[in-house]
This record gives C-alpha cells, structure tokens and sequence, in this order.
C-alpha cells in the first residue's frame, strides 16, 4: 500500500500548479486539502472522525486516519493511476489513508472508503467483488437504480460468474457500474444467509485466517461454487422482474396480433356477406 508521506509527495509535484496544500485536524483525522477547499475538507475531516457501525464487525474507527480531499489532477497523482478513471475515491489500509475527488458526492465516497478501512481491519485480502459488494452495502449505496442495473444484465443474458465479476469492476464505467450492483447483491444475499447476524459468522471465520471458499464452509456449509449457483438463481429470481415484464409484454403482443388477426377475418367475411346480400336484393324505389 502507498505510505502516506509518499502520497502527499507525489501530490506535491501537482501543488506547484495548485497551490501549498494545507492541513486541518480534526480529533483523529489528519485532513489534507488544497487552496479553496478548506471547508469541505473539515467537514469530511468531521465525518469520518466519527465511529461507526459496520454490518458483521460491529463499531469500529482507526486510531488515525489520513484524509485527502483533492481535485481531479492531484487525486490522479495521489492514486498513481491505481485508480480507474471513473474512480472517485480510495482507500489505502495499509497506511490508513483515504483519498478523496472532490466534485461528486464527497460524503457518499467517504463512507464507501471508509467501509474498506473497516473490512481490511479484520479480513486480509477479500476478494474484490465482497471488499466492493460490502463497501457498498456497508456505505448504504444499494438503490432502485442499481435493482434496474442487475434487471438489465439479466435481460441481457450478462450475469458474470464471480472471477469475471472482479475483472469489470476495473473495467469501464457502464460495465463498472454494472459490476458495482452485482457484486452488492452477492453481499446481500451473504447477508440474508446469515440470518439475524447477518455477516457477523462469515467475517469471524475469515477475519481467523480462512480463505473465502473454507469460510463459506465453515459459515454455511456450502463451497465458494455453491454460492456462486445460489447467487445466480437468486439474482434470476429477485431481480428478473423486468424479464418477466418483458415475456409479458411480448406475449400481449401475440394475443393482440391473433385478436387482430381474427378480428380482420370476421369483418372481411361481414363485408362478403354484406355484399351477397346486396347483389341477391332489388330495392324498387
């Protein structure tokens, strides 16, 4: 992970263009900031001093934390490109630093990032899809638009297998996105499996040293397989409301055809009879 003074260096090279950064403390956390964005950055500073509940870990805050809020330029030569593009924020536990871009929903971010910190405090290495999937859940980012996301790449035919789910998450932005909702409904389900301690059983037996496989075991019983199918049968089954309003709609649309269809038959054979009739009567006037 980067260290913090090697991230503020690198920062540095962009500060001749912007400006002397500043810093602002704030009970644990060491704010860094640019000229202009004093306020914001103690207001986040704020926040993230705060101790929170984090779902299967239970109250957790580091004894210190390094915030850097910054522009798109610095947060490029902050993150060294280990950021995609569309990123907007990042966390480097290892450090305790947080990074975030300033020009979107900073306190969103925040809470995302800080969710990383939470999970790597007591897990080693996640796989991607749940360090992501847990952030987001965690962070409280699970939406209607996202349900809409997963309806979209069922109706596509585009449900992932999880190693393929952790290679789009650092993919482009509208496959990214995509991934970001399914790998949050991964951890929803993980979540719903653990019944009233939701994530708690799960996380205890990978913050012990288990891999993802042998505490899926060990939680639930089942191998990382296993869940993989489950995972897909349920993201068919809860979220594929927009394919079965799509077979619907096709299938109105065949009965309205033969409806038509039939409909058109009668009338023309109407107009046969009419003129028949027509033919076969004189009307004397």
């Amino acid at each position: 992970m980067m260290p913090f003074g090697l991230a503020v260096w690198l920062a540095a090279g962009v500060a001749v263009l912007q400006g002397v950064p500043g810093v602002v403390q704030v009970g644990r956390v060491t704010a860094v900031y640019w000229p202009g964005d004093e306020g914001i950055a103690a207001a986040l500073a704020e926040l993230a001093d705060r101790p929170y509940e984090w779902p299967g870990i239970g109250t957790f805050a580091p004894d210190e934390l390094r915030l850097i809020v910054a522009r798109r330029r610095i947060f490029d030569s902050v993150t060294a490109g280990r950021v995609p593009g569309w990123g907007a924020g990042a966390a480097f536990p290892g450090s305790k630093t947080v990074v975030v871009r300033l020009g979107g929903d900073a306190r969103r971010v925040l809470k995302h990032e800080l969710a990383h910190l939470a999970l790597h405090s007591v897990v080693r290495r996640p796989p991607r899809w749940f360090d992501e999937g847990y952030a987001a859940f965690a962070a409280g980012e699970w939406g209607r638009l996202d349900a809409l996301r997963v309806n979209l790449e069922i109706l596509r035919g585009r449900i992932p297998d999880l190693r393929e789910l952790d290679a789009a998450l650092r993919a482009g932005t509208g496959e990214a996105e995509a991934a970001y909702a399914l790998a949050t409904t991964a951890v929803l389900l993980l979540n719903r499996l653990g019944g009233p301690r939701g994530l708690e059983p799960l996380i205890k037996a990978l913050s012990s040293g288990e891999d993802f496989d042998g505490a899926l075991r060990i939680t639930y019983g089942m191998t990382l397989g296993q869940f993989e199918t489950l995972w897909r049968e349920d993201l068919r089954g809860r979220y594929g409301w927009l394919v079965l309003g799509t077979s619907l709609a096709v299938l109105w649309a065949v009965v309205l055809a033969v409806v038509g269809t039939v409909w058109g038959l009668r009338r023309r054979r109407y107009r046969e009879k009419k003129k028949a009739l027509d033919e076969g009567w004189v009307v004397d006037a």
